[in-house]
């Protein structure tokens, strides 16, 4: 372990960011910081926008410009300042508060810029896609300067934290580089002359590059840092314990979509208002298991996590998540278009009863195309929120993969003592049936009632199956396949996620 540097003089203007811990000590989860809440506060909107991209477009371009808008925005603000506050901590000063504010607006600023794909296909015509790639862009590079400070100016901690942060310098460079040259190709349209009117998908398509390739150049940048040495000597250890704690009230952000998405809704209609409440309460129950699912599918434990088992496991939990976070919301969009079918404003847009329907109100609830018929419409809502459940059933069985690995999942299946286990067969048999039936569902149900319902009882099934594999496999899903995790953590030292600190025996 490299030696402490020499505290600099701290001051009430400026002093430098602070390590959290170094190698080998314990790791304490830090108190709740009131800073991250309220950080957390601008994704309730961001949610709701990118929810908004789908209400109004359920066609594959919609979903396109959803992930190009949500992919963006988390890597460049959330999942970029977890990861820096898990290893150091800003000083309570005057420089780095204003910066934190300006992180703020650039954050609102990207977030208030996503809308239909209708205003930001319009670059020309529109500031709106200008605007989004701008603010990610000056986000990407806040994120940047911070690691600039630490790496070429000063940091109270050790010198492993200036070689640390030089090289996340170089997968830091290259999201800047792409969202500023959608920035600039997307200011020379709008402030240009002779696109005006066209449908331009160019600037959006970098972004989702941009955003697709945040995870393999960092990974790149991890094997340049570790790679022919002790990483121990090159790294800072990451806080795990913060991070799960970060990435459960993230999760708890995109289900409050979905419950937002259930309890603000429009007048009910007189002639479907029983349909209209059985809907409502399954969503209820369905979004109150999703939790229960979740929590109960993840470690709480650091040593029992993705992050601390190897590398190449932390970086397919961090990308993983990002899906299954979107799927929360296409799932939260399902329930309040579904509910949509039973308000008075469908019946308004739809028959044209009274001159309050506006073509808005219609065009959202006929996913963007005002000519559907009712049963191409609901089909449309059934394929969208079919789809968001089974990805969200696929992703969080691959994210237990990745904190269990594939050797401790197989276990479950078959040992080389007993042989077969049945019960383990017929478990995971049973959680990939309910993801094929429940991704297939829309082709042969559409009406909102019976999806919903049909929906509840595959959430039914997967929460049953989890009880199960704690019943018949206490140790093995307790632990995620951990129950030998110290001994693979300290024979595979470099092949661990970055940054993790040893397990403590006294723990």
């Amino acid at each position: 372990m490299t030696e402490q540097q020499p505290k600099y003089r701290s001051g009430a203007f400026v002093s430098p960011p602070i390590q959290r811990q170094a190698w080998g000590d314990t790791q304490i989860l830090p108190h709740v910081n009131w800073g991250d809440l309220f950080f957390d506060l601008f994704y309730v909107a961001g949610a709701y926008n990118l929810a908004t991209i789908l209400k109004y477009e359920t066609s594959f371009l919609g979903l396109f410009y959803f992930f190009a808008c949500f992919g963006p925005m988390f890597t460049n603000f959330w999942q970029a300042k977890m990861m820096f506050d898990s290893m150091f901590g800003l000083p309570d000063d005057v420089v780095h508060r204003t910066m934190e504010v300006l992180q703020l607006c650039l954050l609102a600023t990207a977030v208030a810029q996503i809308r239909p794909v209708e205003y930001m296909s319009h670059v020309a015509d529109r500031p709106e896609t200008f605007l989004f790639c701008l603010a990610n862009c000056l986000g990407a590079f806040y994120q940047l300067i911070l690691n600039v400070e630490i790496g070429f100016v000063w940091v109270e901690g050790q010198d492993a934290a200036v070689y640390s942060c030089r090289t996340d310098c170089l997968h830091l460079i290259f999201p800047v580089l792409m969202t500023g040259g959608a920035t600039v190709y997307s200011a020379v349209l709008f402030y240009g002359t002779g696109s005006e009117g066209m449908v331009i998908h160019t600037p959006i398509i970098i972004m989702i590059v941009s955003w697709l390739s945040r995870i393999p150049t960092m990974y790149i940048a991890m094997m340049l840092r570790n790679k022919g040495a002790d990483f121990k000597q090159y790294t800072v250890p990451m806080n795990i314990d913060f991070a799960i704690h970060r990435y459960g009230e993230w999760t708890m952000l995109m289900l409050g979509e979905s419950v937002l998405s259930l309890l603000i809704s429009n007048d009910v209609s007189d002639q479907n208002e029983t349909k209209f409440y059985v809907t409502f309460y399954v969503g209820i129950i369905s979004v109150t298991l999703l939790q229960f699912l979740y929590f109960k599918s993840q470690p709480h434990h650091a040593d029992n996590h993705a992050m601390r088992r190897k590398r190449s496991a932390g970086f397919a939990f961090a990308f993983l998540l990002q899906i299954y976070s979107a799927a929360l919301i296409v799932v939260g969009v399902g329930y309040k278009m579904l509910l949509l079918e039973y308000t008075e404003e469908y019946e308004v847009a739809a028959y044209g009863t009274t001159d309050t329907g506006t073509d808005a109100a219609y065009r959202v609830l006929a996913g963007g195309d005002t000519s559907v018929s009712k049963e191409e419409r609901r089909q449309r809502i059934a394929n969208l929120f079919c789809g968001g459940m089974a990805a969200v059933f696929i992703t969080l069985d691959l994210l237990i993969l990745a904190h269990n690995g594939i050797d401790a999942s197989l276990e479950m299946c078959y040992c080389k003592d007993a042989g077969l286990r049945w019960r383990g067969i017929i478990l995971v048999a049973s959680r990939v049936f309910t993801s094929a039936f429940i991704l297939t569902l829309s082709q042969y149900v559409t009406d909102p009632e019976y999806v919903a319902l049909i929906g509840m009882g595959s959430i039914i099934v997967q929460v049953a199956g989890r009880v199960l594999g704690r019943v018949y496999f206490p140790v093995g899903d307790m632990d995620h396949g951990h129950n030998d995790g110290k001994e693979e953590c300290d024979d595979d030292d470099d092949e661990r996620w970055p940054n993790s600190t040893q397990p403590q025996s006294s723990s």
